[in-house]
């Protein structure tokens, strides 16, 4: 049974009705579901049962301002994800300062212009949808993220290379040194993937973290390999600093399992899968995945450090 999808919810708080209903038609028109609370307590007494994807507040409402409304709904675990667009008939700074201060995550001045203000709120939800999407522990935008920039530089019929990158020997090396390890691992691996990005590639190029110890680089075709060997060069060299010394002087480390049985496991490497459009048309992001998990696979298979680049025409 396919799921029915519920449109955008916005709470709107303002205590003057008029322009609650003028704000809830013009919404509606644009097919969001509207609700209206006219003052600061309605609003939060009603917020948990209306759970809205956005809120629109006005600053200046009586017993309970739109300001202190904002920052009870940000203290607040279970609603602090919410984005708050305040609304202001001032155009003093202050204000702007104010909801900053309170947690506001946009401002807008009265009287505004409501194809402005609808696209105000859609940026707010896009900002809100990457904000979830984000790795806790490397700070880099999630699969969901990925798959948008990846469809994104298709429909823009734009030439671009996708590099998959993954640590090789990483689920014994999280067992043998533990997980707090392997997360420092996984921090490493980020940082030198941002510094090789920001040394040899573009402005517009994308990192993100898919989760583990996956991530993606989306560039232009001619920095893919820069990028590459950039990564590789650093990361053996910086990786050694999280082994023991004897691991090091061996090349391995030993891992021994349930039964006693011991394993000789290669010290940490990197792989990287290159998917490219360049030779080839690539129509579907699925595709770019499939090219690059056969790629990564083929540099998996290789001894150490390195990384393969996808060279079919079709």
């Amino acid at each position: 049974m396919q799921e029915i999808k519920r449109p955008v919810r916005v709470m709107v708080i303002d205590d003057e009705r008029n322009i609650l209903d003028i704000v809830r038609f013009n919404l509606e028109v644009e097919g969001f579901e509207v609700f209206t609370a006219a003052d600061g307590a309605e609003a939060l007494s009603m917020v948990q049962e209306v759970a809205p994807d956005l809120i629109l507040c006005d600053i200046m409402m009586p017993e309970l301002s739109g300001l202190e409304v904002c920052r009870r709904l940000k203290s607040d675990g279970r609603t602090n994800q919410i984005p708050i667009v305040m609304l202001s008939a001032k155009a003093q700074s202050q204000d702007k300062l104010d909801s900053i201060a309170a947690g506001a995550d946009d401002f807008v001045t009265k009287p505004f212009d409501f194809g402005d203000l609808v696209a105000r709120i859609k940026i707010n939800l896009i900002r809100a949808r990457q904000k979830k999407d984000v790795s806790p522990l490397t700070g880099f935008p999630g699969s969901i993220s990925i798959e948008a920039e990846i469809k994104s530089r298709i429909n823009r019929q734009e030439k671009f290379a996708c590099l998959y990158v993954d640590m090789d020997n990483f689920r014994p090396f999280n067992e043998v040194y533990g997980f707090p390890q392997g997360d420092l691992a996984i921090k490493l691996l980020a940082e030198i993937i941002d510094d090789a990005v920001r040394r040899e590639g573009n402005v517009e190029d994308f990192v993100g973290h898919g989760g583990g110890d996956d991530f993606v680089v989306i560039t232009t075709p001619d920095r893919a390999k820069p990028i590459a060997v950039s990564l590789i060069e650093n990361f053996d060299r910086r990786i050694a600093g999280l082994f023991r010394e004897e691991d090091l002087q061996r090349g391995y480390f030993i891992r021994v399992d349930r039964q006693g049985k011991e394993s000789y496991i290669p010290i940490t490497t990197i792989s990287i899968g290159i998917a490219s459009n360049e030779h080839r048309r690539i129509s579907t992001h699925w595709e770019v995945g499939e090219i690059a998990k056969e790629t990564l696979n083929y540099a998996k298979s290789i001894p150490g450090s390195t990384f393969f680049v996808d060279r079919r025409t079709k």
